[in-house]
């Protein structure tokens, strides 16, 4: 039985695609506002259009009324964030990364996110790639980090030494992508080394997966998976960070924020979540 901490641990997040990725950026946080929900993970191009519209004051006015601050951007797949586009596209991936970190420090937000696809399994070509990534960003502000979400079962199962390979990134820990491709999440979380993770997503399955098989995700605690022990994992690699529920929809739908709120607040998650913050 999983034992839960004597005092939270995590923040609480929600990732934009869980309310649907047409969803306007003002829309978006005060649904998250009112759901207690205090962090958001939001693609760089819903960041882009609102400052594009409100410049950079309406933006650090729209976070203050409602009370949320932007954890991470997400750079989307493709051009800048798959780290395993043609060598033609790389520089052109890299000149958008660069746009993306100064998103980033304009909107207060200290994570970017990039993704290493299902199909991935060259390690010196993703630790190279993001290792180039990792010094813009560093170059433009000492306190930019990337994380570094992987979908290659590959890739995974060399995931603590991806991190030795580029110190200066950090893993995103997507719980059902590992669950999706065969590994263990519990295990998996418990193998990293400590100090290594940036982010998490959360999302439920039905249950554990067969081979080849793609259940639909569902919000955390109405599936099968062991997200307490996953918790439980993280705190005692030393993760203290942001949570987020990242249950992809196609259509905007505020009310989604708001379930993902009561995911944090009952159930067999509460207790791990500081919704005070």
């Amino acid at each position: 039985m999983t034992r839960r901490p004597a005092r939270p641990v995590f923040t609480p997040a929600v990732d934009q695609a869980t309310a649907g990725y047409t969803m306007p950026l003002e829309v978006l946080a005060r649904a998250a506002g009112r759901a207690g929900l205090r962090t958001l993970e939001v693609p760089a191009f819903s960041v882009d259009a609102y400052l594009h519209l409100h410049g950079g004051a309406g933006l650090g006015a729209l976070l203050a009324h409602t009370g949320v601050r932007i954890g991470q951007l997400s750079c989307g797949s493709g051009v800048p964030a798959d780290l395993t586009v043609a060598a033609v596209q790389w520089t052109d991936a890299v000149a958008a990364w660069r746009r993306a970190c100064r998103t980033a420090l304009l909107a207060g937000c200290s994570r970017l996110s990039v993704f290493v696809p299902r199909g991935a399994q060259d390690l010196t070509l993703v630790a190279g790639r993001l290792s180039e990534l990792a010094a813009v960003a560093g170059s433009m502000s000492p306190d930019l980090v990337v994380s570094v979400e992987i979908h290659s079962a590959v890739l995974l199962a060399q995931a603590a030494r991806l991190v030795e390979l580029v110190p200066a990134a950090r893993l995103l820990v997507d719980v059902a992508a590992l669950a999706l491709v065969g590994l263990d999440p519990v295990a998996h979380v418990l193998a990293l080394p400590a100090g290594s993770v940036g982010w998490v997503h959360l999302a439920d399955l039905p249950g554990r997966p067969a081979p080849g098989e793609r259940p639909e995700r569902l919000l955390p605690g109405l599936g099968g998976l062991p997200l307490p022990a996953v918790l439980e994992g993280l705190r005692e690699r030393g993760y203290r960070g942001p949570v987020a529920v990242e249950v992809p929809v196609p259509d905007a739908d505020t009310g989604r924020v708001a379930a993902a709120g009561c995911c944090f607040s009952t159930g067999p998650l509460a207790g791990f979540f500081d919704l005070a913050e």
